[in-house]
């Protein structure tokens, strides 16, 4: 988890911010859809390979293994149905992250047309926002 802080001068200036990082999610979430639906192909191929040869008596060969690493995992040699979990997981965490920061955009958006002069401080926990200072007076 990366937590940085950062500074704005206006509310309509971390608007701009939060747009910004809203279409970064997305693109990244285009790139990993793109990928997912690769993946998914292969896993239906792989399936029908393994049923085929399943059906000739032969034997799975090949198995993954998995090494766990408290909050992460170690996959050596994934299936693709295995990667394709792990990248399902990505789109979901992505997905969350376009909510959460279109949720703080809507609330935010009603200050952007005060005229008022203030320093705002954010808090940010892997790029969303998880505290928003506004010190008025600058």
């Amino acid at each position: 988890m990366s937590m940085v802080v950062r500074e704005f001068k206006s509310v309509g200036e971390l608007i701009k911010f939060i747009d910004e990082q809203i279409n970064s999610y997305r693109a990244l979430l285009a790139e990993f859809l793109r990928r997912l639906e690769d993946v998914r192909v292969r896993s239906e191929q792989e399936k029908k390979l393994k049923d085929l040869l399943k059906s000739l008596g032969v034997a799975e060969t090949k198995k993954s293994t998995v090494i766990d690493l408290k909050d992460s995992k170690l996959i050596i040699d994934p299936s693709a149905e295995e990667e394709s979990k792990v990248i399902e997981e990505t789109v979901e965490r992505l997905n969350k992250n376009i909510q959460v920061l279109q949720s703080i955009r809507k609330t935010l958006d009603p200050l952007a047309n005060l005229d008022i002069e203030a320093k705002i401080t954010v808090v940010l926990r892997d790029g969303i926002p998880a505290s928003v200072l506004i010190k008025l007076g600058g």
